[in-house]
C-alpha cells in the first residue's frame, strides 16, 4: 500500500546530472546520493547505454574518511573517460583509460581544477585554476584580520573572496608539462578548443571597471599564450563559447543590454577571427537555459550550445512557460523544437553517433526528480530510473494547470495541487508558494516541499507572476522597478482564482516563499490579513540595508529596482521595503534563515524578527548555522529535514 511522504524522504532520493554522450553511444553521468551517517552528499561516475543497465565506474575514497565528490565526466578523444574528484583533497582531473581499473591523476593544481576541456586530438587538457596562495605573505599575517580592498568581496556559497584570480592552463598529458596561458586581474571561465587545436576561446571580463560593471566578453587566445583578442564588444554578458566544426564561427550566449537580470539571453554567432555578431534567436523571445526551479536535483552539467555535424545548426535549451526543452537553430535563424511535454531539461551534451546527431540530457518533471535520456533522429529513450524503486510506494499529488488574467493585457500561468487525502465535498487549507529570483520559474520540476505539504493535508498554489522567465522579455521586465506592485496583484489574482474552487477553505490560507519569494511573503503580510499563517524563507525585509550587505545588493537590487541608487531613491526603496509596514502585520509568521547566507544576509531576518517581536506579532525565528542561501536545495541533509518539519509544523499550528 502506498504511503504519504515525510520530510526524511528527501534523503532517500538520488540525483543524476551532467550526462555526456560518447561517439559510440555510451553515456557517462554523475549520480549523487545522500550519506545520512556523514550528513552530506557523495557522488560517483556511472555509465549507461541503450542496450545495458547502468554501471558504476568510480569508487573513490578519501584518506580522511570524508565525503567523495566526483563529477564532470568527459570522454577523451581517442579513448578514455576523465572526471574531477576530491579524493586527494583539492578537486583534480583523473583519467580512466579502460572501463575497468584504477583512475590515473592528471592534474596537480595547488588550488584544484575549476573546469577543464580536452583538445580535439586528446593530447592536451586545458583547465582553469585559481592562483595559489603566496605562502611567504601568509607567514606573518594575523589570522584575525581580514583586509579587504575589492568591491565584490563575498559571494554566497563561497564566503569571503580574495583578489586571486582563476586563469587558464594547458597540460600536455604525455609528459605532464603545464603551460600557463593567461595573466591579469580577471577570471577565465567556460573554455573551448578550436577544432584545429591552435587556440582556445573563453569568457572573461577584462576591464578596469569590472568591479563596478561585470560584463564578460568572448576572448580567443593562441595555445602558446599569444595574441589575446576580444570578439564581443562589452555591451552585455557574453558566455559559453563553442567553435563551429570548421572553426570559422563561435557560438555563444548573451545579450547587449548591460548588467541586468531581465534581458533574454540569446544564441549568437561571431566570426572566430573577428567581425559582426549575429543574434540567431531574437524572434523567439525566450531565454536560453533552464530557469525552472526544483528542490530535488543536483545537476552540475552544462547547457552550452552544441553544433550539429553539418555545421549549419546549433542545439540549445529554452525555458518556455513552466517547461524547458531542446531546440535546433539554423544559421539562417530557423528554430525547430526537438522535445515537447510537461518536463524540464536541465543539461545536455552532443555527439555524432553512427553519423547521426545524438543528444544525452537530464530531465525531470513534477513526479520525477530526474533521469538520463537519449535523443536521436527525433526518438527519445529513457536510460535510467534511479528513483523508481524508492518512489514506488509514495503517494504523490498531481497539479492542475490554470491561467488567470491579472491587470489588463497580462495573464499568468499557475498550478494547484490538491491534498493527498482530498475527498469531494470537504474543505482544505491552501498554501501559496512563491518562487525566488524574481527571474526564476515554477513549473514542470519535482518539488519535494510541495509534495510534503500536500501529504500533510494542504493544497499548494504555485504560479509565475510577472518577473518570471519563460514568457518573453517584456513579462520578465514587468517586475523591474515595481517589486511589491503588480507582482503582488498577480499573486492575489491567483489566490482569488483558487479560493473559488469548491474544496479550498478561504479562512485557512497560508503563504511561504524563499529569497524574492521571502520578500513577497513579508510584503504580503503587510498588505493583507487574508493569510492566517506565513513562513518566510531566506527573505528580504529591508531593501535599503540589503543594498550594502548582500553579495549582489549594490548592483543586483539596484538593477531590480529600476536602476535606483540609495542616495537618490531613499523614499522609494523604503516604500517597497516590508519593514516600513511592520506595524500592519497581524499574521503569525515563522522566519527561517541561514547564518552564512550572503545573498539575503542574516541581518534581513534579524531586523524583521526584532521589529515584529517588539510589536507583539506572533513570530518565531529559526537560524541554521553553517548554511547559506542554498539550504533548501543542497544543505546538510539533517538541516533540510529540520527545515521542512519547521515549515509543516507552523502551518499545522496556525492553519
Amino acid at each position: 500500500m502506498k504511503r504519504k511522504i515525510v520530510a526524511e524522504d528527501i534523503c532517500a532520493l538520488s540525483f543524476v546530472g551532467d550526462a555526456q554522450v560518447a561517439a559510440d553511444g555510451r553515456v557517462a553521468y554523475v549520480l549523487t546520493e545522500v550519506d545520512r551517517a556523514k550528513n552530506g552528499y557523495s557522488s560517483a561516475i556511472w555509465t549507461v547505454c541503450p542496450e545495458s543497465e547502468p554501471k558504476r565506474l568510480t569508487y573513490g575514497q578519501k584518506a580522511d574518511g570524508g565525503l567523495v565528490r566526483e563529477g564532470s565526466p568527459r570522454w577523451r578523444p581517442g579513448g578514455g573517460l576523465s572526471f574531477v574528484s576530491n579524493r586527494q583533497g583539492k578537486p583534480q582531473v583523473f583519467l580512466l583509460e579502460a572501463s575497468e581499473g584504477e583512475a590515473r591523476q592528471l592534474t596537480t593544481a595547488l588550488e584544484g581544477v575549476a573546469e577543464y576541456v580536452w583538445s580535439p586530438d586528446g593530447r592536451y587538457l586545458a583547465y582553469v585554476s585559481k592562483d595559489p596562495q603566496d605562502e611567504e605573505a601568509l607567514k606573518d599575517r594575523n589570522p584575525d584580520v581580514r583586509h579587504i580592498t575589492h568591491l565584490r568581496y563575498k559571494f554566497n556559497g563561497v564566503g569571503f573572496t580574495d583578489t586571486r584570480r582563476r586563469h587558464l592552463y594547458v597540460l600536455d598529458v604525455a609528459n605532464n608539462s603545464v603551460r600557463r596561458l593567461t595573466e591579469g586581474n580577471f577570471d577565465v571561465a567556460e573554455v573551448a578548443w578550436s577544432p584545429d587545436g591552435t587556440c582556445l576561446a573563453f569568457s572573461a571580463c577584462i576591464s578596469p571597471a569590472c568591479e563596478l560593471h561585470f560584463i564578460p566578453d568572448i576572448w580567443v587566445i593562441n595555445v602558446d599564450g599569444s595574441n589575446l583578442r576580444r570578439l564581443t564588444q562589452g555591451r552585455g554578458s557574453a558566455n559559453a563559447p563553442v567553435f563551429s566544426p570548421d572553426g570559422s564561427l563561435i557560438a555563444y550566449f548573451g545579450h547587449e543590454k548591460g548588467e541586468v537580470g531581465y534581458a533574454n539571453t540569446d544564441l549568437w554567432v561571431v566570426p572566430s577571427n573577428g567581425g559582426q555578431a549575429i543574434n540567431l534567436t531574437e524572434a523567439l523571445d525566450r531565454s536560453v537555459g533552464c530557469s525552472v526551479g526544483g528542490d530535488a536535483r543536483m545537476d552540475g552539467g552544462s547547457s552550452r550550445a552544441a553544433w550539429t555535424a553539418d555545421g549549419q545548426h546549433l542545439v540549445v535549451t529554452f525555458t518556455d512557460g513552466g517547461a524547458c526543452h531542446l531546440y535546433r537553430v539554423s544559421l539562417n535563424k530557423e528554430i525547430t523544437q526537438l522535445t515537447a511535454g510537461e518536463f524540464s531539461i536541465t543539461s545536455f551534451s552532443h555527439a555524432v553517433v553512427e553519423g547521426q546527431d545524438t543528444l544525452a540530457y537530464i530531465a525531470g518533471c513534477m513526479s520525477n526528480p530526474g533521469d538520463v535520456y537519449l535523443w536521436q533522429a527525433g526518438n527519445t529513450q529513457r536510460l535510467t530510473a534511479v528513483n523508481e524503486a524508492v518512489m514506488a510506494d509514495w503517494r504523490l499529488a498531481s497539479a492542475e494547470r490554470f491561467e488567470v488574467e491579472t491587470t489588463p493585457g497580462w495573464r499568468i500561468e499557475g498550478w494547484i495541487m490538491k491534498p493527498i487525502d482530498y475527498a469531494p465535498g470537504e474543505k482544505y487549507p491552501l498554501v501559496l508558494h512563491i518562487h525566488g529570483g524574481p527571474h526564476a520559474t515554477y513549473g514542470y520540476a519535482f518539488m519535494h516541499e510541495f509534495q510534503l505539504l500536500a501529504a500533510n493535508g494542504y493544497g499548494v498554489l504555485f504560479t509565475n507572476p510577472r518577473g518570471s522567465k519563460g514568457y518573453g522579455e517584456e513579462f520578465t521586465k514587468g517586475v523591474v522597478g515595481d517589486w511589491g506592485g503588480n507582482d503582488y496583484v498577480d499573486l492575489m489574482c491567483a489566490v482569488d482564482y483558487a479560493v473559488k474552487l469548491d474544496w479550498v477553505d478561504e479562512s485557512r490560507l497560508g503563504v511561504t516563499g524563499g529569497s524574492y519569494g521571502g520578500y513577497m511573503t513579508n510584503w504580503i503580510v503587510t498588505q493583507t490579513h487574508r493569510f492566517k499563517a506565513a513562513v518566510t524563507l531566506r527573505s528580504i525585509s529591508n531593501m535599503y540595508t540589503k543594498y550594502g550587505c548582500s553579495d549582489i545588493g549594490w548592483y543586483g537590487n539596484k538593477a531590480g529596482f529600476g536602476g535606483r541608487d540609495l542616495w537618490d531613491s531613499e523614499d522609494f526603496i523604503m516604500e517597497r521595503s516590508p519593514i516600513r509596514y511592520a506595524p500592519r502585520v497581524k499574521t503569525p509568521i515563522l522566519i527561517i534563515h541561514s547564518e552564512e547566507d550572503h545573498r539575503c544576509p542574516m541581518e534581513q531576518a534579524e531586523q524583521w524578527y526584532v521589529a515584529l517581536k517588539r510589536l507583539g506579532v506572533t513570530t518565531e525565528f529559526v537560524r541554521f548555522a553553517g548554511e547559506n542561501h542554498e539550504l533548501s536545495r543542497s544543505g546538510k541533509p539533517r538541516n533540510r529535514i529540520d527545515r521542512l518539519n519547521f515549515i509543516v509544523g507552523w502551518f499545522q499550528r496556525y492553519l
